[in-house]
């Protein structure tokens, strides 16, 4: 039985003792066990869901999470435009650290798909610019980051209006019903591989600023199980970024939306035969996480600009 409250926020505290029942162990040491290892305002316990919830605890897996939504521009003067969907799925493995930290090893594509078929787009005209344009599908990696209990960065994201939180990696929790959820609004400003001057066309500017927003949800009594090496979840994520560089938009004024929902999966095989097959034959590297912590942090525009010469 879950004997946590709720302190005055609404804000799951963990200061309660936890008891889990059914765990083939003496009462006493499954309580002292759960109240270790499950305390919602624990940094250390902070990190180490978080690498239950986006990868696994099982030593060499790989966790798998489909996200599926739709993009959009947002122009200068207020319009949306529709673009097209996306079906991607990012790999991750966990790595424990003496500390309580955890290094992920990180890569991911995106399949982008024509919105009246569902299959991946490979010539596509661009409504901004009415230009018709080869269509480059999303990948990343090896992205390598750390979370780490003393911190409350994300990666190279860091998380705003989070005034007056506790200090160290402390995820939001709320609970919701039978749900235990957290938000987290990101922000990310980084140097941009692509040139402007050398990739008019494909550059938007000297910085890369993202934003970042996502809201997960997670049955309470499985973060509460320490026996789960892995958490299902349902996430909604949103974000705002820069154009892609293969849409040869140049510094156009203006930023992508997407919205989308993800999920913990069993692997790439979800995306179904034709987009599998796609994949495969287009972004085999991104399929799997990598094996090795080497401190890398890939992002799309370095891959694109190792891959393609500048467009005219």
């Amino acid at each position: 039985m879950l004997t946590s409250h709720l302190d005055r926020r609404g804000v799951l505290a963990g200061g309660a003792m936890l008891g889990l029942s059914g765990l083939a162990l003496p009462r006493l040491a499954s309580a002292q066990a759960a109240e270790r290892l499950l305390a919602f305002d624990n940094p250390r316990d902070n990190v180490r869901t978080m690498a239950r919830l986006t990868a696994t605890l099982e030593p060499g897996k790989t966790g798998y999470v489909r996200y599926q939504g739709k993009t959009f521009a947002l122009l200068a003067d207020g319009r949306n435009l529709p673009l097209f969907d996306l079906d991607g799925i990012g790999a991750l493995r966990a790595l424990p650290q003496p500390d309580g930290a955890y290094r992920f090893l990180f890569s991911e594509f995106a399949l982008y798909l024509d919105p009246a078929t569902g299959r991946p787009l490979e010539r596509w005209t661009n409504p901004v610019s009415g230009r018709a344009v080869d269509v480059w599908h999303m990948r990343n990696g090896p992205v390598n980051y750390e979370l780490s209990p003393a911190k409350a960065t994300f990666g190279a994201f860091s998380r705003t209006g989070a005034d007056g939180a506790a200090p160290g990696f402390q995820l939001p929790w709320v609970r919701r019903g039978p749900f235990a959820t957290f938000a987290l609004d990101v922000v990310s400003n980084r140097p941009n591989p692509l040139d402007p001057a050398q990739w008019p066309l494909e550059s938007t500017g000297k910085t890369l600023a993202a934003t970042e927003h996502s809201q997960y949800a997670v049955l309470e009594r499985d973060v509460l199980n320490p026996r789960l090496p892995s958490l299902q979840f349902f996430a909604s994520l949103q974000s705002v970024k820069p154009w892609h560089p293969w849409m040869l938009l140049g510094e156009t004024p203006g930023r992508i939306f997407t919205r989308s929902i993800a999920q913990k999966v069993s692997g790439p095989e979800v995306l179904g035969p034709e987009r599998l097959a796609f994949a495969r034959a287009n972004l085999a590297e991104w399929m799997d996480a990598p094996t090795a912590w080497t401190g890398q942090y890939v992002t799309q525009q370095a891959i694109y600009k190792a891959t393609r010469t500048p467009q005219r």
